[in-house]
């Protein structure tokens, strides 16, 4: 149901909103709700994962067009009303563009993509005959990890989800802030994304457009 606001038509992002279905070039577009490019009007070359709701976009094909679309000036995708936002390419090791699912909407939303990042371990030879070890030493071996971010749907910033970052993003609900302080340390980060549900519960924003779901 649309609302007016300082004299314009807006609607309430819940955590289920469909978006239009197709391509955004910027953050403007997704907060009107409006693709640049309709998704009936081209064709799609793609894979989601399911497991990680991660999607490799290969080629864009306009409808009038045989000549494939240019993916660099995607900002995100949006498929089944989820919208995705591109993955900078050096925070991905990846070669096609890659896109992460916006798995939590609202005023702060969240979303997820694994990288494989350089770990350090020790590794140690033995000797087959006693089964002692004989030498030790270090080794740098890429260990899958899954990142965690979160954006600001108002202005477009994107941020680490971590406790220090969440804590800035929520001054305007001081006692949300101060319940995640008054947490032991050890429970901080394990009740996050929960503390991060209450607050876009709380704290709602709004699309800049009249559309009717």
């Amino acid at each position: 149901m649309g609302a007016s606001l300082f004299g314009q038509d807006t609607v309430l992002l819940t955590k289920n909103f469909r978006f239009a279905n197709g391509i955004y070039f910027n953050l403007e577009q997704l907060r009107a709700n409006q693709p640049a490019i309709a998704l009936d009007s081209m064709k799609l070359d793609y894979f989601t994962n399911p497991q990680t709701s991660l999607t490799q976009l290969n080629a864009i094909f306009l409808k009038k067009n045989t000549e494939p679309f240019p993916l660099d000036s995607i900002w995100a995708i949006c498929l089944d009303g989820v919208p995705s936002l591109r993955v900078p390419s050096d925070e991905i090791n990846r070669e096609l563009p890659n896109f992460a699912a916006l798995k939590l909407r609202g005023k702060i939303c969240y979303f997820t993509y694994p990288d494989y990042r350089p770990k350090t371990i020790q590794v140690s030879a033995y000797n087959p005959v006693t089964g002692r070890p004989f030498r030790r030493g270090k080794v740098v071996r890429d260990e899958e990890v899954i990142i965690e971010k979160m954006l600001q749907f108002d202005t477009g910033e994107i941020a680490d989800f971590n406790v220090e970052n969440l804590l800035n993003w929520i001054k305007d609900d001081p006692l949300l802030a101060e319940t995640i302080i008054e947490l032991p340390s050890a429970e901080r980060q394990d009740k996050l994304f929960k503390s991060l549900l209450v607050y876009v519960d709380r704290n709602p924003t709004y699309l800049m457009v009249n559309y009717k779901q």
